[in-house]
């Protein structure tokens, strides 16, 4: 069963107190819903292939990236290819093309081959859709924030509406307990950290 195999997944550190949404209306609401953040600087890039960025705390080099939203800037790079195939099943495709600047946590194709066997195909199912869209809302905020502006133990609301806390270790920049191996790919409507982790949310056991 799909909540069998995604309970066993941690989240890192979601806040205990926060209040989970698990509609299917709740999704756009909850990314749509812009707060008000930090605008960091608009900078051309679009390779987001961690082996061109080098280091942590530099940006992927993109040559056309502040033209291209976050769907498109996804499609560009293979490695996210299985974070392309969830938000287009999940239907989030539509919002997040949309102007509102958002800041994306994208999973590599190697994050989410950790997952517990069978977990991504199940999250394809539409019998799913409701799950995948509660996991996905968790790798999004309804704000731009760089890098730079993420502090050590500063906890960030996603769409989901449970929080992430960011750790810093010197160079390593971790949001969830997932590391943030490319950051700052700079798309038209906001930002995408790439990151080695799926932040799976807890489950809810109310329903």
């Amino acid at each position: 069963m799909l909540v069998a195999a995604t309970a066993v997944l941690s989240y890192g550190c979601a806040s205990s107190d926060s209040t989970m949404d698990t509609t299917g209306t709740a999704v756009e609401a909850g990314i749509t819903e812009n707060e008000s953040g930090s605008q960091a600087p608009m900078d051309p890039d679009t390779d987001m292939s961690a082996e061109r960025t080098g280091d942590n705390n530099v940006s992927a080099n993109n040559e056309i990236g502040r033209n291209m939203n976050i769907v498109a800037l996804v499609q560009q790079n293979p490695n996210l290819s299985t974070f392309l195939e969830l938000i287009r099943a999940s239907d989030l495709v539509t919002v997040l093309e949309s102007p509102a600047p958002y800041t994306v946590f994208a999973p590599t194709n190697e994050a989410f081959a950790a997952l517990p066997a069978g977990t991504v195909e199940s999250l394809k199912d539409p019998a799913a859709k409701m799950e995948l869209t509660r996991i996905l809302q968790a790798h999004v905020l309804p704000n731009r924030i760089s890098a730079a502006e993420m502090q050590h133990n500063m906890p960030m609301k996603t769409a989901q509406g449970e929080e992430v806390i960011v750790t810093k270790d010197g160079a390593v920049l971790s949001v969830g307990g997932a590391r943030v191996i490319t950051p700052d790919v700079q798309a038209s409507n906001g930002i995408i950290h790439v990151v080695d982790k799926v932040l799976v949310p807890p489950q809810n056991n109310d329903r």
